[in-house]
């Protein structure tokens, strides 16, 4: 029976480590997803200029290069737990780097998923050019639980890095919040827009923003507002109602 239980335990990690699992990467250089393979955690901590995706310390180098920058700069990566979601544990992985050592500001972070002892899936990898980088967390969203990160990025009004993950029993599925944009474009009349960030309250499910017009001032939007709710379908987010009312007063 003993041995039995080993095989299946084998038979899972192979299987979530085969998973098509998907890896979302944002930069300075822009955004991409992929889906990497699985890597021992010595991968992840033992020289970050390896996996520099935005090309920040060095613009037009080689592989070869890159593995010569640890001489040339301090780093230190420190794992934390963000808790268990389905079974999986998952890691806040933060790189700091020089002078951001000492100071305590985080620079880079990974959010890695344990799929087997000692090996872990990235799903995602934020190596901002600018951001208030905080540690993910889970988040109640009505009877569910998801895996958040959302990071302010200074100077931009109200705009985040900001990522959800749905966790089931094969891993887990980054929820599109890319809808948005999709349902404001829809539902505002043309030459409006909603210019700042923020307005996605996840926990409610709900996304309420003023409106700006063409010609309005950064400060001040005259367009109304325009909300929406959602409901949670398997990580998808499904629009359950919206509502634009062109003559509300901004909150």
């Amino acid at each position: 029976m003993i041995y039995r239980k080993l095989i299946l335990v084998w038979l899972l990690a192979a299987t979530l480590e085969g998973a098509a699992w998907q890896r979302h990467v944002l930069s300075g250089k822009g955004e991409f997803r992929d889906s990497p393979a699985p890597e021992p955690l010595a991968y992840f901590t033992r020289d970050p200029f390896m996996r520099d995706d935005g090309d920040q310390f060095c613009t037009a180098c080689t592989p070869q290069d890159k593995a010569t920058l640890h001489a040339q700069h301090k780093f230190k990566a420190e794992l934390t737990k963000v808790g268990d979601l389905r079974g999986f544990a998952i890691y806040d992985l933060f790189y700091f780097f020089d002078d951001d050592i000492a100071a305590r500001q985080i620079d880079w972070k990974s959010i890695l998923v344990k799929v087997a002892p000692g090996r872990f899936r990235e799903i995602y990898h934020l190596q901002p050019t600018q951001a208030i980088v905080r540690p993910s967390f889970l988040l109640k969203v009505g009877d569910h639980q998801i895996l958040a990160t959302r990071d302010q990025i200074p100077g931009t009004g109200n705009n985040f890095y900001e990522d959800y993950f749905w966790f089931d029993r094969d891993g887990p599925v980054r929820i599109d919040i890319d809808v948005i944009p999709k349902v404001l474009k829809a539902i505002l009349p043309a030459g409006s827009g909603v210019w700042k960030g923020g307005g996605l309250h996840m926990k409610t499910l709900t996304y309420r923003m003023p409106v700006w017009k063409e010609n309005d001032g950064n400060c001040c939007p005259t367009g109304g507002m325009v909300e929406f709710k959602f409901r949670l379908d398997d990580g998808r987010l499904v629009v359950t109602g919206k509502h634009f009312d062109p003559h509300a007063k901004p909150e």
